[in-house]
């Protein structure tokens, strides 16, 4: 095995373990403040303190449980490419980080949905 794929692994693992650590932090009531800078800033969110607190508690659970199986699935990921050359190393990890970026995203789709059914539409 070469560096390179420690160094991939590792940066494979940056993104689902960020998910799991804020999700799990929100799931618990640890919310960003509202009407701050970071967090789960949409305009849907931030309409009162009721919604800002509701959507960062469902997408906190969204990117916990997203954020273990892009975990997995990075390291199955590393680990098929393991003792392959620099090539095929940089392939799997430029696959498996545009995958978890996609994944990333996704959340705020049925956020918002949810967002809309509980406090009605903007």
């Amino acid at each position: 095995m070469n560096w390179l794929w420690f160094f991939g692994l590792a940066m494979v693992l940056v993104i689902p373990v960020s998910m799991c650590i804020a999700g799990l932090r929100w799931r618990r009531g640890k919310i960003p403040r509202y009407g701050g800078a970071s967090g789960y800033c949409t305009k849907q969110s931030q309409r009162s303190p009721a919604a800002w607190a509701f959507a960062h508690l469902y997408f906190g659970r969204l990117w916990t449980i997203l954020g273990a199986a892009m975990a997995l699935l990075g390291i199955v990921a590393m680990l098929l490419c393991i003792g392959g050359d620099e090539d095929s190393v940089g392939v799997h990890f430029g696959i498996a980080c545009g995958v978890q970026t996609l994944a990333m995203l996704l959340p705020i789709l049925p956020t918002e949905r949810a967002l809309r059914r509980r406090f009605g539409p903007m």
